[in-house]
């Protein structure tokens, strides 16, 4: 089979490897918010603010995340959560969604058992159906193809390289049905019970497809055509490609374009695209880190009064961005001349 391009994990292994996909790429739904009974609760920090808010209030917001102890050690993510009230040691809580597994050890808050008071939704409203096209079954789905079998268990999907390197991967679902491909000659379709949460921007396939190639992106300012969480992934991208890259000459000279330098991911797609060529960062984003790799160059920033306007603007929420005059007076620092054109 030549160049799968995805491919479906039950534990540890492979058990199908897969040509294309129909139904995985769309605006994925919204999750939705479930309601928990945290019994025998301890409130304590930001919790017990907003069990008091709420018991004045009706309902108070605690924050995006919240951890949770069970008595058997476990620990429990909530996010988005919303407190709606409290009697005795239950505490009522709305969230994004099911908790999920935790590892904030001592920091969860302790309780006694946590209890879902949302009914569940029916599945033709929380899972539709993906069709993994062209597939390869190998391992247990192989045998329960063979043997008749009406499902499989839950598996992964792995979005892969040209090479067989994994550039994403999430859970997929139980596979509900299997068919001998109309596309693929000798191979099968594969139907999951894929979570509408789950689904992938389409955008967020036009920057895999970038990068699914040996060469990945050839073209100058590809990251231009992404904007927030895809310009991420194509950062994210391009910093796995750029592993090892080579280093650079001494007194080199590079020509930083800063026409989109907007923001900081604007600036290291610029920059690693100036230094490196396209399609290619540094594989650490942080002032200092470039500032070493860049000792004794220089670069030449056109078009610097945008990113000294735009840069270091403060977000809506998150930790603040390094403002244009930190970027650099660090690169600076590190023996980097910066020349502002």
């Amino acid at each position: 089979m030549d160049t799968p391009r995805y491919a479906l994990v039950s534990g540890l292994h492979a058990v199908a490897l897969c040509k294309d996909v129909d139904g995985l790429y769309a605006e994925p739904a919204p999750a939705a918010r479930v309601v928990h009974e945290l019994r025998g609760c301890e409130p304590r920090g930001e919790l017990a603010r907003a069990v008091s808010e709420a018991v004045v209030e009706g309902a108070a917001r605690l924050g995006d995340s919240l951890h949770v102890r069970t008595p058997d050690g476990d620990a429990w993510l909530f996010t988005g959560v919303r407190v709606l009230g409290a009697r005795g040691d239950v505490v009522t809580v709305e969230s994004d969604g099911d908790p999920r597994r935790s590892y904030a050890g001592a920091l969860a808050v302790p309780c006694g058992n946590l209890v879902r008071v949302s009914p569940p939704d029916p599945p033709e409203l929380t899972h539709t159906d993906v069709v993994f096209l062209g597939c390869s079954p190998r391992g247990a789905l192989r045998d329960a193809l063979a043997a008749g079998a009406e499902g499989f268990e839950p598996v992964r999907y792995q979005v892969l390289h040209r090479t067989g390197t994994v550039a994403a991967e999430a859970d997929a679902g139980r596979v509900t049905a299997w068919d001998t491909s109309a596309t693929y000659h000798g191979l099968v379709d594969l139907t999951v019970a894929f979570p509408r949460t789950g689904l992938i921007p389409p955008q967020r396939r036009a920057v895999w497809d970038l990068f699914f190639g040996d060469d990945g992106p050839t073209e100058p300012g590809t990251w231009r055509r992404f904007t927030g969480a895809d310009r991420e992934e194509w950062l994210d991208q391009a910093a796995r490609r750029s592993y090892g890259a080579p280093e650079t000459p001494a007194g080199a000279t590079y020509e930083l374009d800063g026409t989109d330098v907007v923001d900081v991911d604007a600036f290291l797609c610029a920059l690693g695209e100036a230094v490196y060529g396209p399609g290619r960062v540094f594989e650490s984003g942080a002032s200092r880190v470039i500032g070493a790799v860049l000792t004794g160059c220089t670069l030449v920033w056109h078009h610097a009064d945008i990113a000294r306007a735009c840069l270091g603007v403060p977000p809506l929420t998150g930790r603040l961005p390094e403002t244009f005059q930190e970027i650099v007076e660090r690169l600076r620092s590190a023996g980097v001349r910066v020349v502002l054109a």
